[in-house]
């Protein structure tokens, strides 16, 4: 598998084992949020935020998020959040944050 940044409008194939190297993997204990489902990024109290896509990097799948109303270093540090300007995060930094239907 390589291991470099890519972006995806579907959630690709993926795996949680963490020993394969032939599909990106999924470290999180729930399924990958769905567009448009709001989840919590939960590293660097970045808070709640979107989801507008998805993406791969280094072996792991993450999602493609616009935080809400990111701290103050995150807007200087990354510019204004939009889907433009999306964070990525992996599913070991989140939580969901609210219920599925």
């Amino acid at each position: 598998m390589k291991h470099t940044f890519q972006r995806h409008t579907t959630v690709p194939a993926y795996t949680r084992d963490p020993i394969t190297q032939d599909m990106p993997k999924w470290s999180a204990d729930f399924d990958v949020p769905l567009i448009g489902e709001d989840v919590i990024i939960r590293i660097n109290a970045v808070g709640r935020a979107k989801v507008v896509g998805y993406a791969s990097q280094n072996g792991y799948l993450g999602v493609m998020t616009v935080p809400y109303s990111p701290p103050d270093w995150w807007i200087r540090q990354n510019g204004p959040p939009s889907p433009d300007n999306a964070a990525l995060a992996f599913g070991a930094e989140i939580s969901l944050a609210g219920e599925r239907s």
